[in-house]
């Protein structure tokens, strides 16, 4: 292990960017404004390189929110045919050693949201993050995918109820996890979701510690999947999609010795890290506001753990000494990160939250009020399962991970048998709504009970059906997703 002499010098760096950018009055001029402004450059070009065919088909027009946010040909997510496509807008992210251990997804709207269960269903995904909110500002940002105050809700053949019986719930003022149970007839799949509440659209949390909570409450979840991706979506699936992806690099990247040290990373690792992410998706760290935190998130959890001793990839199994270490903690008195400490150097371990007491989720009555778990930042360092790393000289892209076909099997021994289900979902008629930036050949569209019949819609789902309570707010939602399908947004 080299001196912390190394990695003190990277820090102090990365703090002097930060400082320089919010104190300059001309930001475009600093070193993270240029590194910025060079990152749009080069996305430019790759988004000239690298097609978005699929997207920009008519047929597959409805599925996006945004005519301009579209995934590159090479690296998008495809789903069992079914009916005429296979698109879903979304994305793999690889990690620094070419594993796909991360999509990176728009929010589901009306015409994806069976496609997004779909995805989670397929690629066997036990973890979504999602950074928005149903509405912001008066604005829908996706079509909620759970259930709330109902106890299931059904779009197509999928059914998403709450978890009853698992001990993962949480709620604190900055997110929630909440256990869901995805189900396809006799079929049933465990899936958490971390729900950050307070992160607004184009800009960045005031706070750095409850990112780090949820990752590391997602790492301990994992243990039982380790191998699936990672879902990240917000509205857009761009800028807080690629700033949550870019955090957990910067993890992973302290974790990884070796890589850490090497000559391009100590210059510029966190520019080094969005470039690395934006060979995937467009757009990834949308804003240089995002880009800035993604910095200081760096520093944060770099002197959260007082410049831990690195350790590479090649080292011992993860889970097992995440495992061991939790045990081991459980006899240690705990202690938080305060906003005055938790920038010093000093080693530190930090306090997973407990709900407030008027907002606590109760699951049982012994483990309601139980206190949350301490966990040491040093436990989010512990390092992975050795994963043999995947050189993509060739043009052909890294192995797709492992999914399940759409089982109609109760036999949990026999899931690598695929087998079409019986039943397919019915195929309801389209109308193809252009933008209002595009010459229409269709008379304008009114809201009408006839008109919202011939769109595509899933008739198990309530909010499809106009003698429905929430018709109105389907409809409004409806054409929102049409009226901005010419704007870049997140």
């Amino acid at each position: 292990m080299t001196k912390n002499v190394d990695t003190d010098s990277i820090c102090n760096r990365v703090e002097r960017l930060i400082n320089e950018f919010e104190q300059s009055r001309d930001t475009d001029s600093t070193e993270i404004g240029r590194q910025f402004a060079q990152l749009q450059r080069i996305m430019a070009d790759t988004r000239d390189n690298c097609p978005s065919i699929e997207g920009a088909k008519p047929m597959n027009r409805l599925k996006n929110r945004y005519k301009d946010v579209l995934p590159y040909d090479k690296h998008r997510v495809t789903l069992e045919f079914e009916n005429d496509s296979d698109y879903i807008n979304a994305s793999f992210i690889e990690d620094f050693h070419g594993n796909r251990r991360y999509i990176a997804a728009q929010g589901p709207i009306d015409d994806s949201v069976t496609d997004f269960l779909q995805m989670i269903w397929e690629y066997q995904i036990t973890s979504v993050i999602c950074t928005a909110n149903e509405i912001e500002a008066g604005r829908f940002k996706f079509r909620r995918y759970w259930p709330d105050e109902e106890k299931s809700i059904q779009f197509g053949r999928f059914r998403v109820s709450k978890d009853e019986t698992s001990d993962k719930a949480f709620t604190c003022e900055y997110y929630k996890i909440r256990p869901l149970i995805i189900s396809q007839g006799e079929n049933r799949r465990h899936i958490l979701l971390y729900h950050f509440l307070y992160w607004l659209d184009h800009d960045v949390p005031d706070d750095e510690s409850p990112i780090l909570e949820l990752l590391l409450r997602l790492y301990d979840d994992r243990h039982l999947s380790p191998d699936t991706p990672i879902l990240v979506h917000c509205s857009a699936g761009c800028g807080r999609t690629g700033s949550i992806i870019a955090i957990d690099l910067c993890r992973l990247l302290l974790r990884d010795e070796h890589l850490f040290l090497s000559k391009s990373y100590q210059i510029n690792p966190i520019y080094e890290i969005a470039s690395h992410i934006r060979q995937f998706r467009i757009a990834l760290i949308q804003t240089v506001k995002q880009y800035l935190f993604v910095h200081k998130m760096f520093v944060f959890i770099m002197k959260s753990n007082n410049n831990i001793a690195l350790q590479s990839l090649a080292n011992n199994d993860e889970n097992q000494a995440l495992h061991s270490s939790l045990s081991s903690m459980k006899s240690s008195s705990p202690s938080s990160i305060s906003s005055s400490s938790r920038r010093s150097s000093g080693h530190a371990s930090i306090q997973l939250r407990n709900p407030p007491v008027g907002r606590r989720v109760k699951i049982n009555t012994n483990t309601s009020n139980k206190p949350s778990p301490l966990l040491l930042l040093s436990d989010f360092y512990l390092p992975l399962p050795q994963i043999t790393a995947i050189e993509n000289k060739s043009e052909q892209p890294p192995p797709i991970p492992p999914r399940s076909s759409l089982l109609n099997t109760t036999n949990k021994h026999i899931e690598g048998q695929f087998v079409r289900p019986g039943e397919t979902p019915i195929k309801a008629k389209r109308t193809i709504f252009r933008s209002r930036n595009v010459k229409r050949r269709e008379p304008t569209v009114t809201t009408t009970t006839a008109t919202l019949k011939s769109v595509r819609s899933d008739s198990a789902d309530p909010l499809s059906d106009p003698s429905s309570r929430h018709h109105q707010r389907n409809s409004t939602y409806r054409h929102q997703i049409i009226d901005e399908q010419g704007t870049n947004s997140d």
